[in-house]
């Protein structure tokens, strides 16, 4: 299956023991690997059509790059629908809205049932998740919907109800200010959540058999949430529910909707 992480915390924090544990499951899902991420130069993407646990990108991105944001997106892919290759691999990009948005999917969608109300947006790659990442910026662009509270969030979940009738979906994705994290409907998968906050505790990471005192290597003024497709930690993660819409900014929840 393919992997999804997504990170939103109150201040720039780094990737590493979170990409770390994603890596980790990289063993199986071995058609690409990609970040996503905001700093103040702009929106940074960081992806390859290669296995995680055999690239020297993934292991100089962990170990050298340094890269820090409040938003990060993350996917490890098993490819379903279209070949192993860049174009292909996620989180795929697109400017709106006067902003980048990064996005990322796992499940299987029915191309031929998505709808375009703008023709600003298009896939350049082969997959159906470019294709719903294409049909979701398009249907917000025609009707003018603004994703800056309550009522625009209702309306994002319904549309991504709908889109769910067409198959698995699982997303995370990210405007640059919000960090969106969608369950399919049928519980496809998974997909947890986590808060992270002082006190911090000792951990034990996934794949690893060592533990890490987070207390020694995290700030303790660092607040946020982390969403993956299966837990990262022994910590206590708790489930999104099948269909649930989850929406993170600035290292709080805004928006929690009801199940499908």
């Amino acid at each position: 299956m393919c992997e999804l992480l997504g990170l939103c915390f109150n201040t720039e924090v780094s990737v590493h023991l979170a990409f770390s544990g994603l890596k980790a499951g990289a063993i199986e899902n071995s058609d690409g690997w990609g970040v996503a991420w905001y700093d103040e130069y702009g929106t940074q993407i960081v992806k390859e059509s290669r296995p995680a646990v055999r690239s020297r990108l993934a292991t100089s991105f962990l170990e050298h790059i340094g890269a820090r944001s409040r938003i990060f997106v993350s996917h490890i892919r098993r490819a379903t629908a279209g070949a192993v290759g860049y174009v292909n691999t996620h989180p795929f990009y697109r400017r709106f809205d006067q902003r980048t948005w990064v996005f990322a999917h796992n499940g299987t969608i029915d191309p031929s049932q998505l709808s375009f109300s703008s023709r600003k947006f298009s896939p350049i790659g082969e997959t159906d998740s470019e294709l719903v990442f294409c049909s979701l910026l398009s249907w917000l662009s025609h009707r003018g919907i603004q994703l800056a509270g309550r009522n625009g969030f209702i309306l994002l979940h319904e549309k991504l109800k709908e889109i769910n009738c067409l198959g698995e979906l699982n997303l995370i994705f990210s405007d640059g200010r919000h960090l969106f994290a969608y369950h399919d409907r049928a519980g496809h998968v998974g997909m947890y959540f986590l808060l992270r906050q002082a006190p911090y505790k000792v951990v034990r990471l996934r794949g690893q058999y060592l533990t890490i005192n987070l207390a020694e290597v995290i700030d303790p003024n660092e607040r946020g949430y982390i969403v993956t497709s299966e837990p990262l930690s022994n910590e206590n993660w708790n489930r999104v529910k099948p269909g649930q819409l989850l929406i993170f900014s600035k290292g709080n929840t805004i928006f929690m909707s009801e199940t499908a």
